[in-house]
């Protein structure tokens, strides 16, 4: 289980500083990570849909909101929404289109919607020990990064810094997916067209409309 403290002297490694003992040491990094942190935290949780900070919720229609032209019904975003994953009118997120995200609010012909979203409630400072290990790992990478050029004077390491970001954010995401229910994987355009089908999805594409995930090619695509 990460702490704050065991982030930030990793984040310090990285940049090649020494290390603290306290959160409050009276050294520069600790004022420089001070500031820099919650900025680091909202990005990290948003560079990917991490099942360990997924969030449901069914959401009704809020007769106070004036509905954007076209539309019937206007609901709010739960208070600690950060992203979008997945909007349904189904409580088991089957597909569905007939929406819009517009002026902070969702908007639709229908009372009820269903929205999977990423939360910020494990963002707060004594949900740490909940992070998953490649998770924290990142964001010790991605705190050095966003503080190198006030830390040190190496344009040198800020790259290198930002290639250990990027193979760290991949390897967090491909662990965090590990944790995820099988789903089907669509062929690619290739077996599509040798099947005689152009189309995408079909009658096998049941899952809610994906907003914020990673796109996978199918088997064929190049």
């Amino acid at each position: 289980m990460a702490t704050k403290l065991q982030i930030w002297k990793q984040a310090l490694v990285h940049l090649e500083k020494a290390t603290i003992v306290t959160l409050t040491d009276d050294v520069e990094a600790r004022y420089v990570f001070d500031s820099a942190w919650a900025g680091a935290i909202e990005e990290a949780f948003n560079s990917g849909d991490w099942n360990f900070a997924k969030a449901s919720a069914a959401l009704s229609a809020n007769g106070a909101l004036t509905p954007a032209v076209g539309w019937a019904y206007a609901f709010d975003y739960p208070a600690t929404w950060l992203r979008t994953v997945t909007v349904s009118n189904n409580p088991n997120f089957t597909t569905f289109h007939d929406y819009v995200d517009q002026g902070g609010n969702l908007h639709a012909n229908t009372p009820t919607l269903y929205l999977r979203f990423i939360s910020d409630v494990n963002t707060a400072d004594d949900k740490i020990a909940t992070w998953p290990t490649m998770f924290w790992r990142y964001v010790a990478l991605k705190l050095a990064f966003d503080t190198c050029g006030k830390l040190t004077s190496g344009d040198t390491l800020e790259e290198k810094l930002s290639k250990r970001m990027e193979r760290a954010l991949m390897q967090a995401k491909n662990v965090d997916a590990r944790n995820e229910n099988n789903k089907i994987i669509e062929p690619g355009t290739w077996l599509r067209a040798r099947r005689g089908g152009g189309g995408i999805g079909g009658s096998r594409d049941n899952g809610g409309t994906l907003v914020g995930g990673q796109i996978t090619f199918g088997e064929g695509d190049v």
